[in-house]
């Protein structure tokens, strides 16, 4: 195995190509190609998802510490957080295989470190990280594209791991974007690699240059995403409002222990870092307007 880059702060070791790492090291993290028959769990799953209108399916099995998660499609991932490993189908097409790595596993791997998830995108402003929230489909991968077109650095597109230690911040994750074919064709994001396409989204590689590495930026806020008419609106959200507003965006096990994880995580991250609502309309005309009005809160929290 050979030094390949980071992610989400792990040195990643692997002998597969990989193709949206940054530079920088971090704590080892091995990813091979899982040999002999996939594994067999026993019983049932802890977590599945089947969400309608939504091609992915998948399975989450428990063996004590270790995972082991099926996605239609795909196949078995192999999870083991205390070796630092992560065993990848080999029959998968690579790009998607890489960004499956990149969802679940990744995650499953960083929070025995402490660290909080959250279903997010994530760019750098003025030295700091601002978290882009929503469910699907409510522009946070646009607003991201929006972003590095006007210069911003991209810290992660689906999934951010913050780390709420000291100073809160964001660990960065893969340098990738998976935009709609509309998006792609009317927003430009430079210096990209186009790496595969298909019939729902364009798969692009960030320019090396502007990857930059793993250390945690400083979190700035979290902007959680609405739709509205007329001027982009920012308003703040008290943080007694923003823990059962961000509960459904965070991951858990189905335990109680997991729960009163990421309860105190999602309560901590309220009390010390402003969350925000915006609202705005959802074109393309309004996207530049959208960035400006965001990137705002870089100078509002240096004042």
């Amino acid at each position: 195995m050979t030094v390949a880059g980071t992610c989400f702060g792990f040195e990643v070791r692997s002998c597969i190509e990989l193709n949206y790492l940054r530079s920088g090291g971090g704590t080892p993290l091995a990813v091979d190609v899982a040999e002999g028959e996939p594994p067999t769990p026993a019983g049932e799953p802890v977590l599945s998802w089947d969400p309608p209108e939504h091609p992915f399916r998948a399975r989450l099995h428990r063996d004590g510490r270790r995972f082991v998660l099926w996605v239609g499609g795909s196949g078995w991932f192999a999870v083991d957080p205390d070796e630092g490993r992560i065993a990848v189908p080999s029959a998968e097409e690579p790009v998607r295989r890489e960004e499956r790595l990149w969802g679940i596993p990744a995650l499953l791997s960083f929070l025995p470190r402490g660290d909080l998830p959250l279903h997010a995108a994530a760019v750098e402003v003025e030295g700091g990280a601002l978290l882009l929230a929503g469910p699907r489909r409510f522009g946070k991968t646009t607003l991201a594209a929006g972003f590095v077109a006007g210069g911003h650095r991209l810290l992660g597109e689906d999934l951010a791991c913050l780390r709420l230690g000291t100073d809160p911040a964001v660990v960065p994750g893969p340098a990738m974007l998976r935009l709609r074919h509309d998006v792609a064709r009317r927003v430009a994001v430079p210096g990209s690699i186009v790496l595969s396409r298909d019939p729902e989204r364009v798969h692009l590689a960030l320019a090396p240059l502007g990857r930059g590495g793993c250390d945690p930026v400083p979190l700035l806020g979290v902007v959680l995403l609405g739709v509205g008419e007329g001027a982009p609106r920012l308003e703040r959200v008290p943080p007694t409002d923003a823990i059962s507003l961000l509960w459904p965006l965070s991951f858990r096990v189905p335990t109680d222990e997991d729960r009163a994880r990421s309860f105190a995580g999602l309560a901590e991250l309220s009390a010390r870092v402003p969350v925000w609502d915006f609202r705005r309309r959802m074109t393309y005309e309004d996207l530049p307007a959208a960035v400006e009005t965001l990137a705002s809160i870089g100078s509002r929290a240096r004042v």
